[in-house]
């Protein structure tokens, strides 16, 4: 089941349940994408026609901010959990399967970093590729080739948003059997660059309050979250008054 959020049709999933479908794209024969929007991005995407059909064209949409689920409330259309997308990736590492990733993106030796990492931590996941996020757009067709030769079971592209969005959305039907996932930040976590939010903030759903700590910098992308939620609140009452 799909929850229309501003357009934005998010999937109304647990976490196990989304772990569960992307597993089982590993026995599919076609390619899948795997987005994660949290109200930032969301806000991005109803301001932006073409990023919002891009994330609508996900295999999976999951809620990965607790702004997006506070959201999806204001509007009468709860959604079940918040599935984060870092905890995602980090159930595909550590279901024990057999599994071969290649890593897309970040800045030259992040990548690096965060596979050696996954090699120490999941013994059962084969880093069977990386390709940093730094290169001319030029050598996008062969990276695709690249990519396809080492035939991964998960594409990690970490290129930020909404540029790693659009770049699985353009290259999806040219990857061969395999699942691309919008990671974000996700590697440099890996890699040991970026500290997880406290549990305690999470808890409290202050993720959003440590990212702005860490970086200040990002305060004016921040201001989209109420902006996001007072447009929720807003569709509401307009719909009440209908």
């Amino acid at each position: 089941m799909k929850v229309d959020i501003l357009g934005l049709k998010i999937d109304d999933v647990t976490m196990d349940e989304a772990v569960k479908k992307v597993l089982g794209f590993t026995q599919s024969k076609k390619s899948h994408s795997i987005f994660t929007p949290n109200a930032e991005m969301a806000m991005a995407a109803v301001g932006n026609s073409d990023y919002m059909a891009v994330l609508n064209s996900a295999d999976l949409l999951i809620p990965d901010g607790s702004g997006v689920v506070l959201g999806a409330k204001f509007l009468g259309t709860p959604l079940r959990e918040k599935v984060a997308g870092i905890e995602l990736v980090l159930s595909l590492l550590s279901s024990g399967r057999k599994l071969s990733v290649f890593i897309y993106g970040g800045k030259p030796g992040i990548a690096e970093k965060a596979a050696e990492n996954i090699n120490e931590k999941f013994p059962s996941i084969n880093i069977c590729g990386i390709i940093h996020g730094y290169h001319d757009a030029s050598l996008e067709d062969s990276h695709i080739e690249i990519i396809n030769n080492a035939s991964p079971d998960f594409l990690f592209v970490a290129l930020g948003f909404p540029k790693q969005e659009e770049w699985i959305h353009r290259n999806i039907d040219r990857i061969k059997h395999c699942s691309a996932i919008g990671c974000g930040g996700t590697i440099d976590y890996l890699a040991g660059v970026v500290k997880r939010t406290p549990k305690f903030m999470i808890n409290l759903n202050l993720e959003w309050l440590d990212r702005l700590i860490r970086q200040p910098r990002r305060l004016g992308r921040m201001l989209r979250i109420p902006v996001f939620l007072f447009r929720c609140l807003k569709e509401r009452l307009f719909k009440k008054h209908k």
